[in-house]
C-alpha cells in the first residue's frame, strides 16, 4: 500500500543553508532499492520559510527501513538542530485507501525507535 505524507520543517534562517546541506546529503546517500520505493518527493519551501516536503512512497516497509537507517537517524538529528520546533508528519489516506495508514501512524508523538535522541524536539504526527 503507497504511503503519502507531508512533512513540515522550521528551519532557522540563519541555518536554511546548512538545512538543505543535510537534505541534499541524505537524497544523494539513498540507497537504490529506497529510491525505488519513492514514487514522487516534492520539496518547497513556502511563504512564512517553512520546509515542506509532499511524499509518496510505494510501499511501508521500504519508508520504514529508511527510518531505521543510521544515516537517517543522523540527518534527523542534524536537520532538527536547525529548526526552531519540532518537524510535523501528516499522513494522508489516499480517496481509493482503507485508512490503515492511520493505524499504522497514530496521531500525536513520533515513534521513538525512529525518532530516537531527539527528546524535546521528537517529530509530531498530525
Amino acid at each position: 500500500m503507497p504511503i503519502m505524507f507531508i512533512v513540515r520543517w522550521y528551519p532557522r534562517p540563519e541555518r536554511r543553508d546548512r538545512f538543505l546541506g543535510i537534505i541534499e546529503r541524505l537524497g544523494a546517500a539513498l540507497t537504490s532499492a529506497t529510491a525505488q520505493g519513492v514514487e514522487f518527493i516534492r520539496p518547497t519551501f513556502n511563504r512564512d520559510g517553512q520546509f515542506i516536503v509532499v511524499e509518496v512512497w510505494k510501499d511501508a516497509e521500504i519508508l520504514d527501513g529508511l527510518r531505521r537507517s543510521a544515516l537517517f537517524h543522523d540527518a534527523i538529528r542534524e536537520l532538527t538542530d536547525c529548526c526552531t520546533k519540532p518537524l510535523e508528519i501528516e499522513y494522508l489516506n489516499p480517496l481509493d485507501a482503507d485508512g490503515t495508514v492511520f493505524a499504522r501512524y497514530p496521531r500525536g508523538t513520533a515513534s521513538p525507535t525512529l525518532y530516537p535522541d531527539l527528546e524535546s524536539m521528537t517529530p509530531v504526527v498530525l
